[in-house]
């Protein structure tokens, strides 16, 4: 378990975040949970916190608020964000079906009953990764989390950097060096100069090159080479973690 879960739950109906907020209480201190928990009375002012901060886990969601409904703001989490655990709240049943589009933990029907609320905690919860890396890039204004156990390489450009993961490329103005310094020393190495690449991503390493599991192929400096290929072998004798 990681050391503090934070929840938000976002619901323009005052009574039912009171409700929320006592079952929520009462789960965390039944499990010995520590809790962070923030409240939010619009999809518009959830989706304005967690664009400047993704520090949420868990995320109790009305569907039916004014302006933009639970099922869009969904949407627009999941452009770039696949780690938050959503639990979708509603009067009525009927957008169950779109919950799947959003990888949702599940829906609760109002009256929310508080066993069943536990059960969506509970479940919630085992998916909040215990020790994930992850980092932090800025593209085109938007913030976006990475796990870093999805990053195959990252190649430098003149004023870019391309992030290349296992779903996604991403292109940022942040600095390779700064980036290297963010990401797990034992899983990542610096092959070129303007290369850095995940060692549980390469498939094979020649004097040149480096074949990765995506297919890609890129190159490995003679200065080092050396380097490069002692942490291959290291990492997958299980010697770094």
């Amino acid at each position: 378990m990681i050391g503090r879960i934070n929840i938000a739950i976002c619901d323009d109906e005052k009574i039912h975040v009171e409700l929320l907020e006592r079952y929520v209480h009462n789960w965390a201190k039944k499990n010995n949970i520590k809790l962070g928990i923030e409240f939010f009375h619009s999809a518009e002012a959830f989706d304005f916190s967690w664009s400047m901060d993704k520090r949420y886990h868990i995320l109790l969601l009305d569907i039916q608020m004014p302006g933009i409904n639970g099922i869009e703001l969904a949407k627009r989490i999941r452009k770039s964000d696949n780690l938050l655990n959503i639990i979708f709240i509603t009067a009525i049943p009927d957008f169950i079906g779109e919950g799947y589009d959003v990888s949702a933990i599940n829906y609760l029907i109002k009256p929310i009953e508080e066993k069943k609320l536990y059960e969506c905690l509970d479940k919630a919860v085992q998916k909040v990764p215990k020790k994930e890396k992850t980092i932090l890039i800025d593209v085109e204004g938007e913030t976006i989390r990475i796990k870093q156990e999805d990053i195959i390489y990252i190649e430098a450009f003149s004023h870019t950097v391309d992030i290349n993961t296992v779903s996604e490329k991403y292109a940022t103005r942040k600095n390779i060096g700064i980036i290297e310094n963010e990401l797990e020393q034992n899983a990542f190495v610096r092959c070129h100069r303007s290369y850095i690449v995940g060692l549980k991503h390469i498939k094979r390493i020649g004097k040149t090159d480096i074949e990765l599991d995506n297919g890609d192929v890129i190159p490995v400096s003679r200065r080092l080479y050396t380097n490069t290929n002692m942490a291959f072998i290291k990492y997958f004798r299980g010697e770094i973690n």
